[in-house]
């Protein structure tokens, strides 16, 4: 099997990666940063780099590219993880000359696949490919061109071109649908063919919800091909053109029904992958959850409690802009402890009568925006969401949402389900840190009165 190095400036996700690779017969080897992946790969080279984006020091982009530019690295597979998931920094993964890209929170199906298919251990597809005649048009570096597509999966696409362009060329695609909207991907040319439908294979590379859903619906539909269907008439001339225009009538009374089945049967489909997909996303939660409250459990520190905390919601929940707001002793007050996306000192304390995050904290039940969270909120009195985090009848904190990297329209079920269960997990662990900091300042006054008594 292979040997693969884990490369994350956070230990939770560290832990996580591993825990999602064990079991596969893999060799793993751990670095908290750039340079110290340059030590290990010195003494064990690595067949597979899993490697995050964004790192104190040496970003993950940096150490890519400095790897391509030397011979012995040229061929290392090299899969990028980051929070984000934004175009921008696919481009920025792609440029710097990974292999592919996958996004936190890390799902561990989407991991062990492409990490088997970039090792070649899949052989086969593991996604549906069908007929499709599409346009396309493909960009690489200063190369552009027109061609049709001749076949597609949700993993690549194959095009039929007489000019074929470099292997490991970065491209951007664009699809002709058939409704006649445009569907643009990103993809690296992978395969050539010289003879027979010449042409290139082209692997495409995380394709956003939109794309996918799009992809979904081609495959789908498949290969829409037109019949005919020739009968035979005894009779006069007038009498043939009468059958047949009954008999085109009835065709397309037919071709309406089954056309609205199908559409029917396509809705039932999609509603039923949709289904499959929460559940696999509830049981991603699950277990990126009990690695996390693993993480959370294991130290008694405030702060590095609050840190661990930080972590989870940007990396699991995909926040942008948040902040932890904690009680402060013996105030009615809330604190902010820490956060992403705020300057030092930038948010306010929230008192009694705070809009939103007074109420969820004081109501004890939390508050969702109902309608689009695609653009986020910077208003401080009315977050995205706001889980309040309470523990046996007292009231620990609040957190607060403002912005998420995931681009989605609005909160889902499964959203619900995973910032509560994440809110359980934080709110114990704030609350037993509490008790030992009490508990050790306790230790250390007794100590203290027993030293003077003694002396």
């Amino acid at each position: 099997m292979a040997t693969i190095l884990l490369v994350d400036d956070v230990a939770l996700f560290l832990e996580l990666e591993k825990s999602f690779l064990e079991g596969q017969g893999h060799t793993l080897f751990e670095a908290h940063s750039a340079e110290a992946a340059l030590e290990v790969m010195a003494e064990t080279p690595p067949d597979l780099l899993l490697l995050d984006l964004y790192m104190p020091g040496l970003d993950g982009d940096e150490l890519c590219l400095q790897l391509r530019q030397e011979a012995r690295w040229q061929g290392l597979k090299i899969i990028m993880v980051t929070a984000a998931g934004k175009e921008e920094d696919v481009r920025k993964c792609l440029a710097a000359g990974c292999d592919d890209y996958i996004t936190k929170p890390v799902n561990k199906n989407e991991l062990n696949e492409k990490v088997q298919r970039l090792l070649g251990g899949l052989k086969g597809r593991t996604s549906p490919r069908v007929r499709k005649p599409l346009r396309v048009r493909i960009k690489g570096g200063e190369k552009a061109l027109e061609a049709q597509v001749r076949d597609i999966s949700l993993n690549g696409i194959y095009v039929k071109s007489s000019r074929l362009l470099d292997l490991e060329t970065v491209v951007e695609i664009s699809l002709e649908l058939p409704d006649g909207e445009q569907l643009n991907l990103l993809g690296k040319v992978k395969r050539q063919e010289q003879k027979g439908d010449k042409g290139m294979g082209i692997y495409l590379v995380h394709p956003d919800s939109d794309g996918v859903e799009s992809l979904e619906a081609l495959i789908l539909r498949g290969d829409e091909e037109e019949g005919a269907i020739v009968e035979s008439f005894t009779g006069s001339f007038e009498e043939k053109l009468g059958a047949l225009e009954k008999r085109s009538r009835r065709l397309e009374e037919e071709n309406e029904r089954l056309r609205e089945r199908i559409d029917e049967l396509e809705e039932e489909n999609l509603d039923f992958a949709q289904q499959l997909v929460q559940t696999d996303e509830v049981n991603n939660n699950l277990t990126n959850l009990y690695i996390a409250s693993s993480r959370l459990h294991s130290v008694l520190d405030r702060k590095e409690v609050a840190s661990i905390i930080k972590e989870v919601v940007i990396n699991f929940v995909g926040a942008e802009k948040f902040a932890l707001l904690l009680m402060e002793k013996g105030h009615d007050l809330l604190h902010y402890e820490t956060g992403e996306g705020f300057e030092e000192g930038s948010f306010p304390d929230v008192r009694p009568g705070d809009g939103i995050l007074w109420e969820a904290l004081e109501k004890d039940s939390p508050h969702y925006e109902q309608g689009s969270v695609l653009e986020g909120s910077d208003d401080l009195r009315r977050p995205l969401a706001a889980i309040p985090l309470r523990i046996h009848g007292e009231s620990m904190g609040l957190l607060a949402i403002y912005r998420l990297f995931i681009q989605k329209e609005r909160f889902a079920q499964v959203d619900y389900q995973l910032f509560t269960m994440l809110a359980e997990h934080a709110v114990t662990a704030l609350f037993s840190s509490s008790l030992y900091e009490a508990s050790e300042r306790k230790r250390e006054t007794y100590r203290g009165f027993m030293d003077l008594l003694l002396n």
